[in-house]
């Protein structure tokens, strides 16, 4: 029985392949029915405490090392236990215990007795079941040391019997996050000024950084005098959003002189690369050239430990990108403390990744859903921030006509893209070839959303995990709006779902749920990497996050309840997924014609996984 797939690593990693998910309960489905299987755990517990209980140990001929270990016959067990108050006979008992051993419990095992000619007698494990047949003389030996290891090898069997998923909390749709007491407040305020410590490097830290800027810039400016070179921290370590032990993001700037540009670019950037390997500190010394953005990886070490750094050449855009998230969060203090917020939730609950959507592109997640409420104004379409019932009016038909986005793209402007506010011709900052314009004037803004931070993280989260509909809308905070029709963003290059959604055997390679545009790249999906799977899960995660805010103070939280860490007691194997994988698992069980899921048989009382309950424990635990 192959159950790698969906149990262990595999099985409780965010979030497991549909695949793992589907063979998990396949598995699970023949597990429950195996009563043979039910009998031979019963058996097993019962055998192990008796044993435990005996006094005389025995030697065990062909284990390695030889070692002794307490039995007694299966004969004489049988006459003080019963299974599922029934009496065995010995030949039965054998094979529940053989069959028991080889699916899963390797804690108690058949041996047969032999005496030499001293008159000493020893057991000899037997590997073949054919030898046992049994005979009064099979033994059976417990192999585990301790008890309670038994006990958790039997209890982890019973649990692969158990079917259970996780609530799909679509209920959380229709509530509404309830106003916050005195108490919660004071909590709120506490829990916002406590992560605002967190995500404020210190000076230390930022004196390390001005220390690497200087001693690279050294470095690089000693290559070629001709060559003009500047670098700067961009990011998070820019836009103020770092811990102190966050890495350390630097673009590097580069201008060499105009004959082969091109050629003296990439000789400079070897010289350099090659300068850091023979420089002391500098370790891990990685080029990856062929990236989309190519970047120098490497470790900083100090006497005060070891920092990892990204060195980008050339890469205004990703300071144009830095420093228009910083506008933004000048613009409203909730910006900080919303983003601020969901980036201690998307780490702690194993979200944001390279390998799916990293930080950034849940920024954009954020900013987006700010924009869409009026918390922030769309800073790439005004020339103003003093936005009226105009300008908001004019914004909502922009988001909804293709032909009006259509003449925002450089390859299709007849026009000059003007302000949606003012009418005023809007500036052309060209970075890299792209338009990189915004708004960089964040003073004198006044936003009518006067919500409060809790009151937005709760809509942000109820927005993505209920209304948002990933096959069908794109996140464009160019356009100021989560809402965006994926039809209407014609140069973002990603296939629409509905095209895929129904050949599961593409999905892999071809299925992209998510679409974040690029501000400033708008043919980038910032959630390119991202599988269906993760998708579907992130969206999950948005839901509990809403379900948790909803509930209020929990042992003396609230925003805190939200980073609770995913633990194997609740997301156990893959199969817990199911529930959650609504627009994937349907298909694929037709697709292969085999039906293992089925909410309305499957999702009752019993079987749904009290996520509250536990987090409330988890939290109770670590108070």
């Amino acid at each position: 029985m192959n159950l790698a797939a969906g149990f262990g690593v595999a099985g409780v990693k965010r979030f497991p392949p549909i695949g793992s998910v589907f063979n998990t309960l396949k598995e699970k489905s023949k597990l429950s029915l195996d009563t043979n299987m039910t009998s031979g755990v019963g058996l097993i517990e019962q055998l192990s405490k008796l044993i435990d209980s005996q006094d005389t140990a025995y030697t065990v001929e062909n284990s390695k090392p030889k070692v002794k270990r307490k039995a007694l016959t299966v004969r004489s067990a049988l006459r003080q236990i019963k299974v599922e108050g029934q009496p065995l006979r010995v030949k039965q008992a054998c094979e529940l215990i053989r069959n028991t051993q080889h699916d899963r419990v390797p804690s108690v095992a058949l041996a047969r007795r032999r005496t030499d000619a001293d008159g000493h007698m020893s057991l000899v494990l037997d590997l073949d079941a054919e030898q046992i047949e049994g005979s009064t003389y099979a033994w059976a030996v417990m192999t585990c040391r301790k008890l309670e290891n038994i006990r958790d090898e039997t209890r982890k069997l019973r649990h692969m019997q158990r079917m259970q998923f996780l609530p799909p909390l679509n209920n959380v749709k229709h509530g509404q996050m309830p106003k916050l007491d005195v108490y919660e407040r004071a909590v709120v305020n506490s829990e916002l000024a406590e992560l605002d410590a967190r995500w404020a490097a210190d000076a230390g830290s930022q004196t390390l950084q001005e220390k690497l800027i200087r001693e690279m810039l050294a470095l690089a400016r000693g290559i070629d005098r001709r060559v003009r070179v500047n670098l700067e921290a961009f990011g998070s370590r820019l836009y103020g959003l770092s811990t102190s032990a966050s890495d350390f993001d630097l673009a590097m700037s580069i201008r060499v002189p105009q004959t082969n540009a091109e050629v003296g670019f990439m000789r400079f950037v070897r010289h350099f690369v090659v300068r850091l390997q023979r420089t002391r500190g500098f370790q891990r010394v990685v080029w990856l050239q062929h990236a989309r953005v190519p970047i120098v990886k490497f470790v900083y070490r100090t006497s005060h430990g070891e920092h990892e750094c990204d060195v980008s050449f050339n890469h205004g855009l990703g300071m144009a990108k830095s420093r228009m998230i910083h506008t933004y969060m000048r613009s409203d203090p909730r910006v900080r403390q919303v983003l601020m917020v969901l980036k201690e939730w998307a780490i702690t609950r194993a979200i944001s990744n390279q390998n799916a959507m990293n930080s950034f592109g849940v920024m954009l997640m954020g900013l987006t859903y700010l924009a869409q409420e009026r918390v922030v104004p769309p800073l790439q379409l005004l020339t103003t921030n003093a936005m009226n019932t105009r300008g908001w009016k004019n914004l909502a038909a922009l988001q909804q006509s293709r032909e009006q986005i259509s003449a925002l793209y450089l390859s299709e402007q007849s026009e000059p893209i003007r302000c949606v506010q003012s009418g005023e011709q809007l500036p052309d900052w060209r970075v890299e070839g792209k338009n990189a314009y915004f708004l960089a004037k964040s003073v004198g803004w006044q936003s009518p959303n006067k919500q409060t931070v809790p009151e937005l993280l709760f809509g942000l989260f109820r927005f993505y995990g209920c209304e948002f509909e990933p096959e069908n809308h794109a996140v464009s905070l160019r356009l100021g709006s989560a809402r965006i029709a994926r039809a209407n963003l014609h140069e973002l290059k990603v296939q629409m779902p509905e095209m895929v959604l129904g050949r599961p055997q593409m999905w892999r390679e071809n299925l992209r749920l998510l679409a974040v545009e690029d501000p400033f790249e708008p043919q980038v999906n910032c959630a390119r990497s991202a599988q269906g799977e993760w998708v579907e899960g992130l969206l999950w995660e948005m839901r509990r996050a809403a379900a948790v805010l909803r509930s209020g103070a929990n042992e003396g939280r609230v925003l805190s309840a939200l980073f609770v860490p995913p633990t194997p007691s609740i997301y156990c194997d893959a199969s817990v997924w199911a529930s959650v994988y609504g627009r994937l698992f349907p298909t694929l069980q037709q697709s292969v014609n085999e039906h293992v899921f089925d909410p309305e048989r499957d999702m009752t009382p019993e079987t749904i996984i009290p996520i509250e309950e536990l987090e409330a424990a988890q939290i109770k635990n670590t108070n």
